[in-house]
């Protein structure tokens, strides 16, 4: 009996062995922190457009123009603080002081949704903030559009846009782009008509009776060096009658009212003749600095009559032109 029960007992024994013991675990926990720093905006893109939406990559004075930029800001738009627009011509930088011919500035302000023109102020500069457009600031990204006019005497040649978008934490991003500023030249007659009355054959250097101060007053505002010419439709004419001013020095202009001073004291007086032919009394002048008042001259007139002349009421056009040097 014994022989018989002893391999079963063995067998229960060996199954009791493989099985499993419980496995007990203890847990804490920790809480964890992740922060996400203030981000800095993103300039895109520049575009310059005509107030027809034309992309143009050269402008004129004193005409208004869109300048279009696109900025992302991954906070929505709201998180700007303000975009600032330098406008500086070559060979000054985007910090330059303001100035008529060579630097202006412009920001948009996110608190208060507005455009201004910081500078340069009482000048010819100008923002339209009418034509200004902000984009839906709820989006990431957007475009804004300053309406802006160079001013008359923003110096011809390169410019430069360098756009500034600001962030918190004094964050931001900018981009530049250049342009072309045009040739811009005017001239503004104070005196738009002349007479000599009176005049007799075989006198000389006859001063004008109208203006009474006896010369004609005009100012000139250009953006680049200038000439100033002058030049006449043709010669002096009356019913089939001349008074030949082509190859003479009969019509003469000076800058003061004594042309035949011993010493000149300023230019040299100039004979006035008919088209092609142009006296260039005032070559490569400056660039004017006053955008509103222009620089001033006076250009006296004398007219000589020559013997044997016959009477009658003489006429002509006088033209003064202002040219790029």
């Amino acid at each position: 009996m014994l022989r018989k029960t002893l391999p079963i007992l063995l067998t229960v024994l060996m199954l009791i062995g493989f099985i499993p013991h419980p496995t007990f675990a203890v847990q804490e926990q920790a809480s964890g922190t992740l922060t996400i720093g203030a981000v800095a905006p993103e300039v895109l893109a520049i575009h310059i457009y005509d107030t027809s939406w034309t992309e143009v990559s050269s402008i004129d004075p004193y005409v208004e123009y869109w300048l279009n930029v696109t900025v992302k800001h991954s906070n929505t738009l709201y998180s700007l603080e303000n975009i600032t627009f330098y406008f500086y011509a070559s060979g000054s930088n985007w910090n330059s002081a303001d100035d008529p011919n060579t630097h202006a500035t412009f920001v948009w302000y996110n608190d208060t949704d507005s455009w201004q023109l910081i500078g340069p102020t009482g000048t010819t500069w100008a923002i339209n903030t009418a034509n200004c457009k902000t984009p839906d600031r709820s989006q990431t990204q957007g475009d804004f559009t300053l309406a802006f006019t160079a001013s008359k005497v923003a110096l011809m040649g390169t410019w430069y846009i360098n756009v500034t978008a600001w962030g918190t934490q004094d964050l931001s991003d900018s981009l530049t782009q250049s342009f072309t500023v045009n040739f811009y030249a005017e001239i503004s007659l104070t005196d738009t008509s002349f007479t000599f009355s009176n005049l007799q054959p075989g006198t000389a250097n006859n001063s004008l009776t109208s203006p009474t101060d006896g010369d004609l007053d005009y100012t000139v505002i250009c953006n680049a060096q200038y000439n100033i010419n002058f030049y006449t439709n043709g010669n002096w004419t009356s019913d089939g009658y001349e008074i030949d001013i082509t190859n003479t020095n009969y019509f003469i202009g000076d800058d003061d009212a004594t042309p035949t001073e011993a010493t000149e004291t300023g230019i040299d007086p100039f004979a006035i003749h008919p088209t092609p032919d142009k006296a260039t009394p005032y070559a490569s002048q400056a660039v004017t600095q006053d955008d509103i008042n222009g620089d001033t001259y006076a250009t006296y007139l004398f007219q000589t009559v020559p013997e044997g002349t016959p009477s009658g009421t003489y006429t002509l056009t006088l033209y003064i032109e202002v040219i790029q040097a």
